[in-house]
């Protein structure tokens, strides 16, 4: 007849793997949040590049604008990754660092939501 105590460590064992390595790739994550944004931060800061800079990238399609942000081009990468079967090989901290450059767009400018922008008549 098996005793409890085997059925508890088997019952636990799991578990405990199960939320190490959660918390270690939660971990990795989070320090590819704080990286990401930190360098898009400093970047944005040693080339000038705010809301109102000359510096930002835009597509020009007849009359209008179409402006990359920074979480645009995050966005794209992740789709390009995703579709070309990179996805596995892409560590947490990288994962984290993309979404550190996206967040940092939309929570530190107030024009993250402007893409599409007519061009003034001169």
């Amino acid at each position: 007849m098996p005793s409890n105590k085997k059925k508890g460590v088997r019952k636990v064992f799991p578990a405990v793997v199960v939320l190490a390595t959660t918390f270690y790739y939660s971990s990795l994550f989070a320090l590819g949040l704080l990286i990401g944004y930190l360098v898009t931060v400093l970047y944005c800061k040693k080339f000038g590049i705010d809301e109102n800079s000359d510096k930002r990238i835009f597509l020009d399609f007849g009359n209008w604008h179409v402006h990359l942000h920074h979480w645009i081009m995050g966005i794209l990468l992740i789709v390009v990754i995703c579709l070309g079967g990179w996805r596995p090989e892409i560590p947490a901290v990288v994962w984290g660092m993309i979404m550190g450059m996206i967040i940092q767009d939309i929570y530190d400018y107030d024009d993250w939501h402007q893409v599409i922008i007519k061009k003034e008549l001169k």
